[in-house]
């Protein structure tokens, strides 16, 4: 958590916008967001929504719907950390101000860079400290709340068990090609005692030729229909007829099945506890968000695009 809340930061020090920071786009029970919050804002969500690491500022707008209702959220969340009179951490502001100061060569450069942002060192830790903050109260409400113990997750895994079975799988070997003729004159040279892997490397269009042709276990139901129906009718060791499957022709090999079979618990414990807290995570922070929503003024004072 401290470190997505560093690259916030981290954000508003080197972020190079220029706009006004007097022009007020929403208010939260009274409490002013500006432009400059929302361009900072911006800045944060482009790379997790985004490949580009740039965008045009008519683009930019596409965003502000997504990065203002965040900037709301995150507004509530500050007031009612203060409305329980909670207080940050300072151990934890000391060690983020310190980790951002690293960050420049010296002293002067880390105060010129709040300078070009407007603000004075007070008014960076004032952000800083709301920030963390806010992480406590998140983790407090949401975070912690939603943590599953062994004996809720075995129970899931108890009443669940059908949604965690291994489907069934056959280990392939696939040699491929656009000529439907070229498809034949391998199969010939197959039946006459030819090495498959060898045949292959040496004649596939695939890029699993490298391979041998080999394309490792792969369930049932996860490739081209045509070549899914043929893979599980054959038997181990097999080799199929052509097979036309989209714009090529492919001649497949079983090298092993595996029949459909359950996950054990310890196999599928990590990821089934972070499945179901990411989802309680998700449920517990919409109905604290929406209570406080319920009970607030919010008010817009910008159009913007979704």
């Amino acid at each position: 958590m401290h470190r997505v809340f560093l690259s916030f930061i981290m954000i508003i020090l080197f972020g190079l916008s220029s706009y006004a920071d007097d022009v007020i786009v929403a208010k939260v029970n009274g409490t002013a967001l500006t432009q400059k919050d929302l361009e900072d804002e911006v800045d944060r969500l482009i790379p997790q929504m985004t490949f580009h690491k740039s965008v045009s500022k008519e683009k930019r707008k596409n965003y502000y719907g997504r990065a203002l209702e965040e900037m709301i959220e995150r507004e509530l969340a500050y007031q009612d950390a203060l409305a329980r009179g909670m207080k940050p951490d300072k151990e934890k502001v000391e060690a983020l101000m310190g980790q951002i100061r690293k960050q420049y060569r010296s002293d002067e450069q880390y105060k010129t860079a709040l300078s070009k942002d407007g603000l004075t060192e007070e008014q960076f830790r004032a952000k800083v400290e709301k920030g963390v903050l806010i992480e406590s109260l998140i983790s407090r409400v949401v975070t912690e709340p939603s943590q599953v113990n062994e004996k809720e997750l075995k129970e899931y895994y108890e009443k669940n068990t059908s949604k965690f079975k291994q489907p069934e799988s056959a280990r392939i070997k696939l040699i491929s090609a656009k000529d439907e003729k070229k498809v034949h004159d391998i199969l010939s040279r197959l039946k006459n005692g030819e090495d498959f892997g060898e045949l292959a490397y040496a004649l596939s269009e695939d890029a699993y030729r490298i391979k041998g042709g080999d394309i490792g276990y792969i369930h049932k139901g996860r490739m081209l229909p045509e070549i899914d129906d043929a893979a599980f009718k054959l038997k181990v060791g097999e080799t199929s007829a052509p097979i036309k499957a989209g714009d090529f022709w492919y001649i497949i090999r079983i090298e092993d099945k595996k029949p459909e079979q359950q996950i054990p618990f310890e196999e599928i414990k990590g990821k089934l506890e972070n499945d179901l807290e990411a989802k309680r995570a998700a449920e517990l922070k919409k109905k604290w968000i929406d209570d406080m929503k319920a009970k607030s003024k919010i008010e817009i004072l910008m159009k913007t695009e979704s």
